[in-house]
Parts: structure tokens; C-alpha cells; sequence
């Protein structure tokens, strides 16, 4: 019904692949990208909101592609933040940085009788939260209020597939 916002790991990626250094945020063909399977789980995962009338009001993606490509598959939307930038290598004050900028993130109250959708990395929600998201796919959903911030559960990126029939 709303008021909640969904955390993302970007849905499954090819480990082949590695982020070329130096790092252009341009090119995708420079970093590690969707998998099939993983361009499937972001299918699914679309197909289930839609099916199960979840209504979403933003989509916010970090900057690379692998989690751009998550939210254009899924919601067919995706607004970049910066804010979003894999946290895994940047000196720690920039890390402490990007984990605060997520924490108001998973904060904000949705607009209306909605969610908000963000898709990222494990070492954000880490820093913000102290949650390290694994398997790739996985989401972690919050309710943000008056009170604080409330982690309310985790989602398997296999529960999306369950939705289908």
C-alpha cells in the first residue's frame, strides 16, 4: 500500500567481467554487467510488482550499469544518484559519506500511498546500515517514519520468480 522502500543489490552480474581502472561510469563495456540470468531476475522481479500492484513513485540507481540496467529492466525507470557510487574502494571518508547520503535515502517517506526503489551495491547498504546484501538480487525492505528507520525483512531474489503464475 506504500510507505516503504526497498533496498536492491543489483540482480546477478557476470563475475567474468571486472571494472576496468580507470573506472568510466560512461562505458559500460568497462564494467562487470548483468548476466542473462541476471537481466531474467530483474525481468521477473518487474513482472511481480506489476502483478501484485506495488505501487512505486522513484526509482534511484547508482551510477553503474550493472544497477542502472536492474531498474530500466525492472521498473523501466531509473534516476542516478552519486550518492549511489560503489562504496568498495573509496577512502573512508567518502565511504562514511555515501553510507549517510543512503541512510537519509532509506529515511525518506515515499510520496503519497507509495515505495521508493533503490538499487546499489553490498558495501552501501554495509555502511549505512550495517547489512552486507548477499546474494545479488536480494532486497531488504524498510519502513522509514517519525520513530526512525525500521528494517523489516529481507527479500530473496528467488521470491520474484514465485509471483509469476
Amino acid at each position: 500500500a506504500g510507505g516503504y522502500v526497498f533496498y536492491f543489490r543489483h540482480m546477478s552480474s557476470r563475475h567474468d567481467q571486472e571494472d576496468k581502472s580507470p573506472l568510466d561510469l560512461e562505458n559500460c563495456a568497462a564494467q562487470r554487467n548483468l548476466s542473462d540470468e541476471g537481466r531474467k531476475q530483474a525481468a521477473l522481479l518487474g513482472n511481480a510488482f506489476r502483478k501484485l500492484a506495488i505501487p512505486v513513485s522513484r526509482v534511484f540507481s547508482s551510477p553503474f550499469c550493472r544497477c542502472k540496467e536492474t531498474a530500466m529492466l525492472a521498473f523501466g525507470t531509473a534516476e542516478v544518484s552519486p550518492d549511489l557510487h560503489f562504496a568498495i574502494g573509496l577512502p573512508k571518508n567518502e565511504r562514511s559519506a555515501k553510507g549517510e547520503a543512503l541512510r537519509k535515502m532509506l529515511s525518506t517517506v515515499p510520496r503519497g500511498q507509495s515505495n521508493t526503489v533503490i538499487v546499489a551495491h553490498t558495501a552501501n547498504l554495509e555502511e549505512a546500515v550495517g547489512f552486507w546484501p548477499k546474494p545479488e538480487g536480494v532486497a531488504y525492505l524498510f519502513r522509514p517514519g517519525a520513530d526512525g528507520l525500521q528494517a523489516i525483512g529481507r527479500l530473496p531474489p528467488e521470491l520474484w520468480e514465485a509471483f509469476q503464475s
